[in-house]
């Protein structure tokens, strides 16, 4: 077992290794870039996106803006967090320099601590957040030879005022872990909804439609489960929110390539993210630096439903009898905690129905095959 500095893609990193995951995590963004699962080597089952990964510090707009347009989309890698807004900037703030999904995924992080002993490894990492008003600091522990990893995320305020935000954190999967006809998400959500407006030029859902998951409303009144991108979809780019069963504590989601033998899933309370939002990315964006070859779907679970910035969220108020933000108190704070399980399922495994906390880790029940005793 280890915490060292690497590197990954040519970016600054740090390694969490528990003897049977090594996790990466960026110092640009502290994104989460890689997990590894040492009987399944050499498979990151998050996304790495197909253009040159660049620090957010090297990024000059004069310079970069025509390559990346975004300096997120220069740093972007695997899982990472938006925090104070999630989506874009309101006109005025985007006119101000605001980009998109808030600072911490293009802020500089820095290792605060970090222990190792004879059962097991921990790192807590912090950056700064001045627009905001905010610092954020990550723990990252897990037990030696688990499956699963623990993640604790404080957000204090340094404001003097109470502080509206929203969260979310950007789980995002890509090849070879994500196969088109291949590739099952799973999660225990209830209503759903189509993003409100146009999301882009390749939607394959009608816009602004209620729906229950996982089957969705294709524009062209054809039906369309989400649980899968179908191998014979074209290109598309698409956007939908589920809301996780109201009667639940527990919340999940899952992803599985029974040809890779691989099972990915995050678990965490309801109470604090009460939506997922389902992004997919199938070849539809042409522009730079997507330039048609990106295959991802993001699992992005959220305290707002949307990625439309803070300021729709905050007016929005409401949605699916949820709040649509939350407050920040003055100078006080808030934490959210959520685990990552990785293991091996057999190839039958055709997907996920339940996952529950047993005494020493969870037992999911997958279809297809017996209960997984993940520790």
């Amino acid at each position: 077992m280890k915490i060292s500095t690497s590197a990954y893609k040519g970016r600054k990193a740090w390694v969490l290794d528990n003897d049977a995951i090594a996790l990466t995590l960026t110092v640009g963004g502290g994104h989460i870039a890689s997990l590894e699962l040492k009987e399944r080597a050499g498979i990151n089952p998050l996304w790495v996106p197909p253009w040159k990964s660049l620090e957010p510090w090297d990024y000059v707009p004069a310079k970069h803006a025509g390559d990346y347009q975004l300096k997120l989309l220069a740093a972007i890698l695997g899982h990472n967090i938006c925090l104070g807004w999630f989506g874009d900037p309101s006109a005025s703030e985007a006119a101000a320099g605001l980009e998109v999904h808030g600072e911490a995924p293009v802020a500089k992080w820095r290792l605060a601590s970090k222990q190792v002993n004879e059962t097991g490894v921990a790192m807590t990492c912090r950056c700064d957040l001045p627009v905001s008003q905010m610092q954020l600091s990550r723990t990252i522990s897990s037990a030696r030879g688990s499956h699963v990893i623990h993640v604790k995320e404080v957000v204090a305020s340094t404001s003097r005022r109470d502080l509206p935000f929203t969260l979310c954190e950007h789980v995002t999967v890509g090849p070879p872990f994500l196969e088109k006809g291949v590739t099952m998400f799973d999660m225990p959500a209830t209503q759903a909804h189509t993003f409100p407006g146009p999301f882009s030029t390749r939607m394959r859902f009608r816009p602004d439609t209620q729906f229950v998951w996982p089957v969705g409303p294709g524009a062209r009144g054809r039906r369309v489960d989400l649980r899968q991108i179908a191998k014979t979809q074209p290109a598309s780019s698409d956007f939908t929110t589920q809301l996780i069963d109201p009667k639940r504590t527990g919340a999940w989601v899952s992803a599985v390539n029974p040809k890779l033998g691989l099972l990915l899933a995050y678990v965490w309370k309801r109470a604090d993210f009460p939506w997922v939002g389902n992004w997919e990315e199938n070849y539809g964006r042409t522009g730079t630096p997507w330039n048609g070859q990106a295959l991802t779907r993001g699992l992005e679970f959220s305290n707002t439903p949307f990625p439309v910035g803070l300021r729709k969220a905050v007016d929005q108020g409401r949605f699916q009898g949820q709040p649509t933000y939350r407050w920040l108190p003055a100078l006080g704070q808030i934490e959210v905690e959520f685990d990552i399980l990785l293991t091996t399922i057999s190839e039958t495994t055709t997907g996920v129905s339940e996952i529950r906390r047993s005494r020493h880790g969870y037992n999911i029940a997958v279809t297809g095959s017996p209960t997984l005793g993940v520790r």
